[in-house]
C-alpha cells in the first residue's frame, strides 16, 4: 500500500519564506555595521594620517573651457617659457565617425624651430576641452616636458593624454601616448614634493570588471617618465603617502557589503597590497564578498576564437576569491600570502 504524500499548503511555504526574508533583512544592517567597523579599525591610522590636500601642480599651463560660440571665436592659445613655445588651435575632424567635431592641435617650437605637432581626441562641438602643461617629468634631458591631454566627452570617459619629450641632446622630440583614461583631462602633479612631476590616475582595469562603474573602486596608479620612456612607479616607497590618501578616499565611498560589494573589494584589496597590507584585506574580502552575483566570474579555459569568443563548453564560472586572485596576477599585483 503506497503511503499518502503530504502536500504542504502554499500559505505555509509563503510564511516560511517571509520569515527567512525578515531574518535576512534584520541581519543585513548588523552585517553592514560589522563591515564598516572592521574597515575603520583596519585603516584607522591611515584615515588619521591621510592628507586631503591639493598636490603641487604646474602653474605653466594653458587650457580651454567650454563656450557656447562658433569655432572661429575659440583660440588659438599660446604659451611661452624660455626657448619653448606652444601653440594650440582647434581644427574640425575629417574622420567619418566624428566629422565636424573639433580636436585640439598642438604645435611645439623650440627657439623658433617647429619640432612636433600633436593632435588630441575629437570632442563634442560645444566641449573642446584640453590642457597643455610645461612640467619637469624627465631630468635626463635639457628641456621640460609637455603633458597634452584632451577630453573626449561621453559617459565615464575619457582623457586622451600624451607626453612630448626630447632626447638627451634636446634636439629631437617625440610623443609618448598614454592612451585613454577614465575621467577629465589628466594633469601632472608633484606627488612627493621633490620638484619632479608624476602622472597619477586610477587603474582603469578595475572599472566594470566585478561590478558596475559606480560599484567599482580602483587602486592608484602612478606613472613617471624616465629617459624618454613611460614607467609605472606605483610601487615605489616614496609614494606611500599618496597611496594612503587614495585609500582613505576609497573608504569614504565604500558600499555596503553584499550586492555590488565585489567591485569595491577588488580595488580595496589591490590598494592595500600597495601598502603591504594585502593579507588583512584578503581576509576581509573572504568574509564580506557578494556570493550571489556572477559578474566577472566567467573564465574561458581555452584560447578565444578569431571573433574573441570562448569556444562552446570551455567557459567555467569561478567563485569571487578565485576570480580576484587570477585578475590580480594578470594585472601584476603581488598576491598576499593569504591568497596563495
Amino acid at each position: 500500500m503506497q503511503p499518502k504524500s503530504r502536500l504542504v499548503p502554499a500559505a505555509a511555504i509563503l510564511a516560511v519564506l517571509a520569515a527567512l526574508l525578515a531574518a535576512r533583512a534584520q541581519a543585513e544592517p548588523e552585517r553592514e555595521a560589522r563591515f564598516r567597523a572592521l574597515l575603520d579599525a583596519h585603516n584607522r591610522a591611515h584615515l588619521e594620517n591621510a592628507e586631503f590636500m591639493i598636490p603641487t601642480v604646474a602653474t605653466t599651463m594653458i587650457k580651454s573651457e567650454p563656450r557656447q560660440s562658433d569655432e572661429r571665436d575659440r583660440g588659438p592659445w599660446e604659451l611661452r617659457a624660455g626657448a619653448i613655445a606652444l601653440h594650440v588651435a582647434l581644427r574640425r575632424t575629417e574622420s567619418i565617425d566624428v566629422a565636424g567635431f573639433p580636436s585640439p592641435l598642438l604645435t611645439l617650437r623650440v627657439d623658433g624651430v617647429q619640432k612636433l605637432v600633436s593632435e588630441g581626441s575629437p570632442a563634442l562641438p560645444d566641449l573642446p576641452l584640453f590642457t597643455a602643461q610645461l612640467v619637469e617629468l624627465d631630468p635626463h634631458n635639457p628641456h621640460p616636458e609637455i603633458v597634452f591631454s584632451s577630453y573626449t566627452g561621453g559617459a565615464h570617459c575619457c582623457s586622451d593624454t600624451r607626453v612630448l619629450v626630447s632626447d638627451s641632446s634636446g634636439e629631437s622630440w617625440r610623443e609618448l601616448k598614454l592612451g585613454l583614461f577614465d575621467g577629465d583631462r589628466l594633469t601632472a602633479n608633484d606627488l612627493d614634493g621633490d620638484g619632479r612631476f608624476e602622472l597619477a590616475m586610477r587603474d582603469n582595469a578595475f572599472l566594470y570588471t566585478f561590478g558596475c562603474y559606480a560599484c567599482s573602486a580602483a587602486p592608484l596608479r602612478i606613472l613617471k617618465v624616465e629617459r624618454g620612456k613611460i614607467v609605472d612607479a606605483s610601487s615605489e616607497p616614496r609614494f606611500r603617502d599618496a597611496h594612503v590618501t587614495h585609500l582613505a578616499r576609497m573608504i569614504r565611498y565604500a558600499p555596503e557589503p553584499g550586492l555590488g560589494a565585489n567591485g569595491f573589494l577588488a580595488g580595496y584589496v589591490a590598494q592595500k597590497i600597495r601598502l603591504g597590507e594585502g593579507d588583512q584585506a584578503w581576509k576581509l574580502m573572504l568574509d564580506y564578498h557578494d556570493r550571489e552575483t556572477d559578474w566577472g566570474l566567467d573564465h574561458c579555459t581555452a584560447k578565444l576564437n578569431e571573433k574573441g569568443e570562448c569556444p562552446a563548453g570551455k567557459t567555467v564560472t569561478l567563485d569571487f576569491p578565485a576570480a580576484l586572485k587570477r585578475f590580480l596576477k594578470e594585472q601584476g599585483y603581488p598576491l598576499p600570502a593569504a591568497a596563495r
